[in-house]
């Protein structure tokens, strides 16, 4: 069979629902040739029954399923695996592109010569309506077509700050590229696996560009992983980061470094901020004392954002 332009490689769990409107998004791509590969994540409802329908009537359609739940990293790797495209297109299992996206980025990612290419994206809800006539990247820095470095990959990926977190984009990566530099996604990481790898690519000296125009239509949700972080999330984010540090920091540029630093410090201030929530939560108030005194910079973040927190509900109207 001839190479596809685009393999596009979704990880699904509990998707059942949703993986449908996903996977045809991605089959009414105009403009190049692909094939869409869904690795269900050991989900426990019908998500694998709906992928073998989706995949009887579409030959473009390949499935897999894993024996145990191994996270979004495990299953985008092992769709990788399976991957035969030109390109490897990231969509998630809530979301949908739009026809003309994939056509897009790959002549972008051809005429530049680049590595990763990455679009603005629309929010919207679960059925699929548009939540804010805005785009998701507010910044002034990102309203037109730009490079991005990696100070500017490390700079604009702040978790839980004011501003734009671009780590959210949904990359298009040549395949050679990941093969060359050697890249996978971090099964250790659930959340921020794409932050990780994209910064892997970088460190190494991939091209990366960004597109104003948005193709990907981003699902704003509670049930998104995305927005249920817990303590293994975060310590998972400090694990990671400190092997990033160790494997590269030494060569890194001075505003690099500044940039990561201020990422670590902020890594560090969510984390304590989400074990004191659950220290709270199940009144394990001991606990919750010996985190505060275990970091005082985080703790000031941490009792300002209860602060904000309270404050916030006390200004809701009475139901």
């Amino acid at each position: 069979m001839t190479r596809p332009d685009v393999s596009v490689i979704i990880a699904a769990w509990k998707a059942a629902d949703l993986v449908e409107c996903a996977v045809r998004s991605a089959l009414m791509s105009r403009g190049v040739t692909i094939e869409v590969i869904v690795v269900d994540d050991a989900s426990p409802d019908r998500t694998f029954a709906v992928l073998k329908q989706l995949a009887a009537h579409d030959p473009r359609v390949i499935i897999d399923r894993l024996t145990s739940n191994g996270g979004p990293s495990v299953a985008r790797n092992r769709a990788i695996d399976l991957a035969s495209g030109k390109f490897i297109a990231i969509l998630d299992a809530d979301d949908t592109i739009e026809p003309d996206r994939l056509s897009r980025l790959v002549a972008r990612a051809e005429r530049h010569a680049a590595d990763i290419v990455v679009d603005t994206m629309k929010e919207v809800d679960a059925t699929g309506r548009l939540l804010s006539s805005g785009l998701f990247v507010k910044s002034p820095a990102f309203s037109t077509d730009r490079n991005i470095d990696l100070e500017t990959w490390i700079a604009f990926n702040q978790p839980m700050k004011a501003g734009d977190c671009i780590g959210y984009l949904k990359p298009l990566i040549r395949r050679a590229s990941l093969d060359r530099f050697r890249a996978i996604y971090d099964p250790a990481l659930r959340n921020s696996e794409d932050y990780y790898l994209v910064a892997e690519l970088l460190v190494q000296g991939a091209r990366m560009l960004y597109l104003s125009e948005p193709g990907y239509r981003y699902t704003r949700s509670p049930a998104s992983t995305s927005h249920r972080l817990n303590s293994e999330h975060t310590r998972a984010w400090l694990d990671a980061e400190a092997r990033y540090v160790r494997r590269y920091g030494a060569t890194l540029t001075a505003g690099q470094q500044q940039a990561l630093a201020r990422r670590s410090r902020a890594l560090r201030h969510v984390d304590q901020l989400i074990a004191a929530t659950e220290a709270l939560k199940s009144h394990r108030f001991g606990e919750f004392l010996r985190l505060l005194a275990a970091d005082l910079e985080s703790s000031a973040y941490t009792i300002v954002s209860f602060a904000k927190a309270a404050s916030s509900k006390l200004r809701r109207p009475a139901s």
